[in-house]
């Protein structure tokens, strides 16, 4: 039997990921497999990918989240640059690519966004989201059961794991193929307000053995909210404001206009990002 760990969308959260390090140090896992979403908006860099390792992490998939490290910003359209969000993601760019050591960019860069392992004969796929695409929708909890038959395509996986939703699941395909979610670490996300104060990180265990999984164990770790927030202060971390109302409203406001143009305008971010943006487009 084979004890994995299933980690995934950390988004830069320092002290929620050393939560789950430490509790997972108590646990007898033999790896653990990462499916995306590491950096940003929070203000871990390179002591996250120090944390993965020190739980043998032998699978790194690369999020959505983590492509906007590596975006070609030639693309930007002038509609672009004078939408709030550009410069939102522009100065979370600067602040991660300026920290992250080299070695760790190479790293995510050159990761996979989806990965096939056998492990004692089952057939499993891990994805941040579908083997074709890293973002979209389709497989939020509440969706159609043909988009999780559709995750495993042509392929007969007996499992499939993904991250991305900030959702915790377990459920199955129309033939009964297993599909887990081992939620957040650093975002968890509910629709139904009621739940949205729970914070806790996210993440889960499994027991691969010859007839399949033997256990699954759904995990949530509590963690020090505030000390995370004082390390982004003192981290100088860009629109500390949107990090800190992940925590006390439970949602991102990656994309609400008004918000971003209320800090953009507070803190000047505009002409940083646009400065910023200048450097990339000469250097590219």
């Amino acid at each position: 039997m084979t004890r994995i760990a299933l980690l995934s969308d950390v988004h830069g959260d320092i002290t929620a990921l050393r939560a789950v390090v430490d509790d997972l140090k108590k646990e007898k896992i033999e790896e653990s497999w990462y499916l995306g979403d590491l950096l940003m908006p929070g203000p871990g860099t390179n002591e996250l990918f120090e944390m993965l390792d020190s739980v043998n992490t032998t699978i790194l998939l690369r999020g959505n989240w983590d492509n906007f490290l590596f975006e070609d910003v030639s693309k930007l359209t002038e509609r672009d640059l004078k939408d709030p969000v550009t410069p939102y993601i522009l100065m979370l760019m600067k602040y991660t690519l300026n920290k992250t050591k080299p070695e760790y960019l190479e790293r995510l860069k050159n990761a996979q966004i989806y990965k096939s392992v056998d492990i004692n004969g089952s057939k499993i796929l891990l994805t941040h989201n579908t083997k074709e695409r890293n973002f979209g929708h389709e497989l939020l909890p509440y969706q159609s059961q043909a988009h999780f038959d559709d995750l495993f395509g042509d392929i007969d996986y007996d499992l499939a794991v993904y991250g991305h939703t900030h959702h915790q699941i377990m459920r199955t395909s129309s033939k009964d193929q297993l599909v887990i979610n081992p939620g957040s670490i650093g975002q968890p996300y509910t629709e139904r307000i009621k739940f949205r104060p729970d914070r806790r990180a996210q993440y889960a265990i499994i027991d691969v053995d010859e007839y399949g999984y033997a256990d699954i164990e759904f995990k949530k770790i509590a963690y020090d909210v505030d000390h995370e927030l004082e390390l982004a202060k003192n981290m100088n971390l860009p629109y500390i404001e949107l990090y800190k109302k992940l925590f006390t409203e439970g949602i991102a406001y990656t994309h609400n206009q008004p918000e971003l143009k209320k800090y953009m305008k507070m803190h000047d971010y505009k002409s940083q990002a646009m400065k910023f943006y200048k450097q990339l487009m000469n250097f590219e």
